[in-house]
């Protein structure tokens, strides 16, 4: 793909996710993001969600949007346990795709689409949004000038009233409060430690009737004196930042997973204020996903198969992180 030309995306489920990529895109300016196509398992969504965004098709299931030829890059915001499947197949095709949080609900399906990828040659990305927002790109800088001395500690709490939402609550759908919030947590000690966790200890969790964790609290211990302290919880709605505590002070990160405000003890906060759309975003700052879809567009251009921001050896970290708390508080998954 040449580097001046657009990128055309097709969009794998009509949902309010996929609908705030959409609208995000449109943020981005001198955009060469053009949304071509839509599909999802009902065609009258997609035909639906077409018409809104003004997108020129729209397909009843997955597979013709991965025959359409003009599609460089598919975003796939199914459900949980559909990722695995639609990416596959997009991957098949020869599609470059963006899947969103989590990949897979395992490692073993999550390896075998990262090989898949690599085989075809073809750009696979699980969408960590977190990592392309410019405050963490802030975050990396003030770490490595040694700003709060040495790391000791992260602190977050993470909630919102998700339990009573079937994709949070139900297993047959993949809900978890840690899928589906919790990953963010671990993400932020990947990034600001570097290294894997020696011991993972979840405690306090709630299972619900389904056996689905609604609240955890986890402990992961990065040697050294070095951890992470989380409480995940779907059960309340919470500050959701995080504290960075360091030898010679700290960051704080306001809704850390989606940051546009980084605070430090000596010093005025930076703020990267998100602009207006089109649309209504349904959840967080996730106009936030522009600097995702730019991420997406820069290593395509560069022929990359995977970004250097978020690699897939640091996706499958973390899904293998996921794999053991999920072991350790008794929540299954049918894959």
């Amino acid at each position: 793909m040449q580097s001046q030309a657009n990128l055309n995306w097709g969009i794998a489920a009509a949902g309010r996710i996929t609908q705030d990529f959409v609208t995000a895109l449109g943020t981005v300016e001198k955009s060469r993001h053009v949304v071509v196509a839509v599909a999802d398992v009902e065609g009258k969504r997609a035909q639906e969600f077409a018409q809104r965004n003004q997108i020129p098709r729209h397909y009843d299931g997955f597979d013709a949007l991965a025959l359409d030829r003009e599609v460089d890059v598919v975003y796939v915001g199914t459900l949980n346990p559909y990722h695995y499947a639609v990416v596959h197949l997009m991957l098949a095709r020869g599609k470059n795709v963006l899947c969103e949080t989590p990949m897979c609900l395992g490692l073993e399906q999550a390896k075998e689409l990262y090989a898949v990828a690599e085989q075809r040659g073809v750009f696979l990305m699980e969408g960590m949004w977190s990592r392309f927002f410019p405050s963490y790109e802030r975050l990396r800088e003030l770490l490595n000038n040694d700003v709060i001395g040495e790391v000791t500690q992260v602190k977050i709490q993470h909630g919102f009233r998700l339990a009573h939402m079937e994709r949070v609550c139900s297993r047959s759908l993949g809900g978890s409060v840690l899928m589906d919030i919790g990953i963010y947590a671990l993400q932020l000690g990947q990034f600001v430690f570097g290294v894997s966790p020696v011991k993972i200890l979840p405690s306090g969790t709630q299972l619900n009737k389904d056996r689905v964790d609604v609240q955890s609290e986890l402990m992961l211990d990065y040697g050294d004196g070095r951890r992470l302290v989380a409480l995940v919880t779907g059960l309340e709605n919470l500050e959701n930042d995080a504290v960075i505590t360091g030898t010679k002070g700290e960051i704080r990160l306001s809704n850390y997973w989606c940051c546009t405000q980084v605070s430090r003890s000596n010093g005025p906060p930076e703020s990267w204020p998100l602009p207006r759309a089109k649309f209504d975003f349904h959840y967080t700052n996730t106009c936030g996903l522009r600097y995702e879809a730019e991420e997406v567009r820069r290593c395509i251009e560069k022929r990359l198969l995977e970004s250097p921001k978020f690699t897939h050896a640091e996706s499958l970290e973390l899904i293998a992180i996921a794999d053991e708390i999920r072991r350790q508080i008794g929540v299954v998954f049918d894959v």
